[in-house]
């Protein structure tokens, strides 16, 4: 599996520049920054996981230079910082991004740095809630609530094969993981079980996540189902 990890440089000095009345400046800039990054990653065939806003993370297979160049180019265009930017191989999602964040020390403002690692499929896992919209009605907080303690700990469980989280919002959680770990996704179903879980493959991660999707449309016609996998290659 390939990463793209890009670092927003100095982002904590600049948010300290702002004044004391700033968290909403921050807070404002920082989700206007992450639609208009999506929709750059997107148009490449990829998906964003923003993860703290000062730091990304882009899954990269079945992404061709040209394109991680283009994605570099259009969040470096749009940003209010100078930003720097690192992809890396492993065997695992976590795996790659842990080299590539650790490449990142190593560059200077506006570069980046690209493998030449073959490219793989790329599995997405896209969980949901059972009963949130009933738990929804009765308390948003206790909703929210326990979809965070449930991301917590799918987190957790994905972590131990190496796979990365990124908490969608509403009771959507999906994980970026590998071909040889689709049994450990399925094993969180029985692990966790008021979820269900598509589980989307693709020769590009934007297909991922629409084979993930898809799957879960079918399993929410089908309440028999508690996973199934679709391949969009």
């Amino acid at each position: 599996m390939k990463i793209l990890v890009i670092e927003f440089i100095n982002y904590r000095e600049w948010t300290e520049t702002l004044g004391t009345d700033r968290e909403w400046i921050i807070q404002t800039t920082q989700h206007r920054l992450a639609a208009s990054s999506n929709e750059i990653v997107s148009k490449e065939g990829s998906f964003l996981l923003p993860l703290r806003y000062d730091y990304y993370l882009i899954p990269v297979d079945g992404i061709s230079e040209y394109q991680k160049l283009e994605i570099f180019k259009g969040i470096s265009s749009i940003s209010p910082l100078p930003i720097r930017a690192c992809e890396e191989y492993g065997k695992t999602p976590l795996e790659a991004q842990t080299k590539a964040t650790q490449c990142l020390d190593k560059l200077g403002e506006g570069r980046i740095e690209i493998s030449t690692s073959r490219d793989e499929d790329v599995i997405v896992g896209h969980f949901d809630l059972n009963g949130f919209s009933n738990l929804s009605r009765q308390s948003v907080y206790e909703a929210f609530l326990k979809v965070n303690r449930i991301y917590t700990s799918i987190t957790e469980m994905a972590k131990e094969i190496g796979g990365i989280t990124q908490y969608l919002g509403g009771d959507n959680i999906i994980v970026l993981s590998t071909i040889d770990n689709i049994s450990d996704l399925i094993d969180i179903t029985k692990r966790i079980t008021d979820v269900k879980l598509g589980i989307g493959r693709g020769k590009n991660p934007r297909l991922a996540m629409k084979g993930a999707t898809s799957a879960l449309e079918t399993i929410r016609s089908n309440r028999e189902l508690r996973w199934i996998v679709k391949s969009l290659m």
